[in-house]
């Protein structure tokens, strides 16, 4: 019983308690930062031109949250069903006229997770849709991420098409970086078929 009152050991449990305490503030830290990061990645697997929207009384969305319910019928038949309190993004005028707005969703099976409602291209809205600038890629090179933080996958290969050369799409993203570029989204093949400058 002796010892446990020796210098050393003394010692040594201040350091171990100083090392806990060092690694429980990084992981604090790292926590509310990945949270934060992750709240904005959003990983599009569901991508659609809305056919029909059957909105439920008093839809809308308030603070990037649902109120009420609605379902989407998109381009291909499927009907996605979006309950109250689901996160979502919508820059498109609730739909009134088919294929004027494109839904892009994160989902879980039959579950929408977070979705956005935008609007459908002027020409060939039921084809193609454009996107913000494609800033990296993921998944050795299958998944783009945008600069508004969505992941979405990529054509192999990825049509560059810019007056000036590049040698690669990572090329192309070092030379075209956010607000120099936009990302072409192929409706019917949900991946991202080409990228221009602009």
């Amino acid at each position: 019983m002796r010892y446990f009152f020796t210098a050393k050991l003394w010692v040594a449990l201040g350091a171990l308690a100083g090392t806990s305490a060092l690694l429980l503030v990084l992981l604090l830290v790292v926590n509310s930062g990945g949270s934060a990061q992750q709240s904005r990645v959003r990983v599009i697997d569901l991508v659609g031109a809305v056919a029909i929207a059957e909105v439920g009384e008093g839809w809308q969305v308030n603070n990037g949250k649902t109120s009420g319910d609605i379902a989407l019928t998109l381009d291909d038949g499927r009907t996605m069903r979006i309950v109250d309190g689901t996160p979502a993004e919508v820059t498109c005028q609730i739909p009134v006229v088919s294929y004027a707005c494109v839904m892009v969703a994160d989902t879980l099976g039959t579950g929408v997770l977070w979705f956005a409602l935008v609007p459908a291209d002027s020409t060939n809205g039921k084809e193609m849709l454009t996107l913000p600038t494609l800033v990296d890629m993921l998944d050795a090179g299958d998944l783009g991420v945008l600069s508004n933080g969505w992941v979405v996958p990529l054509a192999t290969p990825t049509v560059r098409n810019c007056e000036s050369e590049t040698s690669s799409l990572r090329d192309f993203i070092n030379q075209f970086p956010d607000g120099a570029a936009v990302s072409m989204l192929n409706l019917y093949e949900d991946q991202i078929t080409e990228v221009i400058c602009t």
